[in-house]
């Protein structure tokens, strides 16, 4: 009876090699060998349940330090054993960004001062710029400007700020609406222009 043949020892290593590669693959899409993973990737998209989507990946859990995700942000994603994904925040920028406010009808930039502008720090609002009329007077009550959805106060806010020196102090009362409207209230005459240097809040 002949002994049967044994496989020739490229065989085995071939085989071997096989084997080692097929289990590589399963590993590196299998986060349970794999283990954690962080890495950068870019928002796609914000969902309704408060997870964004970036990098192919549809829900992300976002930390409390990631405050008012935006399509375009980059952020730091990373990713437990059992595969569930979480961001901590956007990446830091080395320059602040100002948009530009859209004013109201009959108000426009007086030509001195910074124009009127915003800029988002996580949930802090800051404003800056001078305001004045297109003619005439700022009245009292008077709309200037409506901030943007997603950077109003929750609730009706005032400051004193800065005016024109008809008056003195040269000061009057600004206040921004839950709906974003910025309007002044003067007890005496009416402004020729008023600033929004200053002016911060929490959203």
């Amino acid at each position: 009876m002949t002994a049967p043949q044994r496989p020739a020892p490229a065989v085995h290593r071939d085989l071997a090699w096989a084997l080692k590669q097929q289990a590589t693959r399963a590993g590196e899409s299998a986060p349970s060998v794999r283990g954690s993973d962080w890495r950068l990737a870019t928002v796609t998209a914000v969902n309704e349940d408060g997870t964004v989507a970036a990098d192919g990946i549809p829900a992300i859990r976002c930390m409390p330090t990631y405050d008012l995700p935006t399509v375009g942000d980059v952020i730091v994603i990373d990713q437990n054993s059992a595969g569930n994904w979480i961001t901590w925040g956007r990446l830091a920028t080395t320059t602040q960004t100002w948009t530009a406010l859209t004013l109201a009808d009959g108000i426009q930039y007086p030509g001195h001062g910074y124009p009127p502008a915003y800029l988002r720090e996580g949930r802090r609002i800051w404003l800056r710029g001078r305001l004045g009329p297109t003619s005439g007077t700022v009245t009292d009550g008077a709309t200037l400007l409506t901030m943007p959805t997603g950077s109003r106060p929750g609730a009706a806010m005032s400051w004193a700020v800065a005016r024109d020196s008809a008056v003195f102090p040269a000061v009057v009362r600004l206040e921004i609406a839950a709906t974003g409207a910025a309007r002044t209230y003067q007890p005496t005459t009416d402004l020729s222009w008023v600033s929004l240097d200053g002016i911060s809040y929490t959203i």
